[in-house]
């Protein structure tokens, strides 16, 4: 469970409280749950399309310096990255990440935080041109 915690912290990479409109709460934890269903199912470039860039870098330098005690995943890119983190979850780490459960986001402006549910991690948001997009998480 202790890796899935990891997957989910490394992935989400990546996140602030308040309030917001139900409809901005919705589509900060469609973000999150999309990035976890996703990495659960392999798609790389659905999980990186949630991740800013920054984001997506910071992804990178985790799993490359293992500061969190799982195999070291040297990447080129978030797609590669992804795609190798996959590879390191067994079959019962994927199936608690597949259904991307998350509780009810937390919105201030253009800032949210969402918490994963079942993973001890809680996602980093930001609202830029419309969209939620995971910008950081408990490792920063």
């Amino acid at each position: 469970m202790r890796f899935v915690s990891v997957a989910l912290l490394a992935v989400a990479a990546l996140i602030a409280g308040g309030c917001g409109s139900s409809s901005d709460e919705s589509m900060a934890q469609d973000t999150v749950s999309t990035a976890v269903s996703g990495l659960a199912k392999g798609d790389a470039k659905t999980v990186c399309d949630q991740l800013t860039v920054p984001a997506q870098r910071r992804l990178l330098v985790l799993l490359a310096d293992n500061p969190l005690g799982f195999p070291d995943i040297k990447a080129a890119n978030c797609l590669d990255a992804i795609t190798k983190l996959h590879a390191k979850l067994t079959q019962a780490q994927r199936d608690v990440l597949v259904d991307g459960e998350v509780e009810k986001a937390k919105v201030t402006g253009d800032k949210a935080t969402v918490h994963v549910t079942g993973a001890g991690m809680t996602a980093n948001l930001q609202k830029l041109n419309g969209k939620w997009m995971i910008t950081g998480g408990l490792f920063q």
